[in-house]
């Protein structure tokens, strides 16, 4: 089973904001033993410079006036390590998974190596919420993501769980 997580963000935050954090974290290089970051690409930006790659979002968001609330959609894919194990495969797959949206969003993707107990290789997709043609928003809902999550699917022929991860809510202490 491959699991496709979407953390949901309502708030740039504050200083720099989860936004900057979020494309960032493509390019940083794992730390831990056996963790390794194996491939970053761009859909429209650049995929060698972060900076780069975070202005050019903005610029699309400012054309727009869309500077406010959702800013970045972040997916992450796990695949299965029955089926995915290589590289190459993860790669291939994430780039086909994006495919159906990189003709709308601007995008950098980053595949991971990294042991989670039922997967060896996962992918990430920050998307600006921003459609480049028409300036609208990305709907984010329940069905959205099982639409995605069914692309999942189709790629690795896995069934596909879909799940939203609130990254703004608090954690109970």
């Amino acid at each position: 089973m491959d699991i496709l997580t979407q953390k949901k963000i309502t708030n740039n935050g504050e200083g720099r904001g989860y936004f900057r954090n979020c494309v960032e974290y493509p390019y940083k290089e794992k730390l831990e033993p056996g963790e390794a970051l194996i491939a970053t690409k761009g859909y429209g930006v650049c995929d060698t410079n972060v900076d780069y790659t975070y202005e050019q979002m903005q610029a699309v968001k400012k054309y727009y006036g869309k500077i406010g609330d959702n800013p970045v959609m972040h997916f992450v894919v796990a695949f299965d390590k029955k089926t995915v194990k290589d590289a190459d495969t993860a790669c291939e797959y994430l780039d086909k998974i994006a495919d159906n949206m990189k003709s709308d969003y601007q995008m950098i993707t980053a595949v991971h190596m990294e042991d989670q107990g039922h997967s060896l290789y996962h992918g990430h997709i920050i998307m600006n919420s921003v459609d480049y043609n028409t300036g609208k928003l990305y709907h984010s809902g329940k069905k959205e993501l099982s639409e995605l999550a069914i692309k999942v699917h189709d790629v690795t022929g896995n069934y596909c769980k879909p799940e939203i991860k609130n990254v703004n809510k608090k954690k109970k202490k």
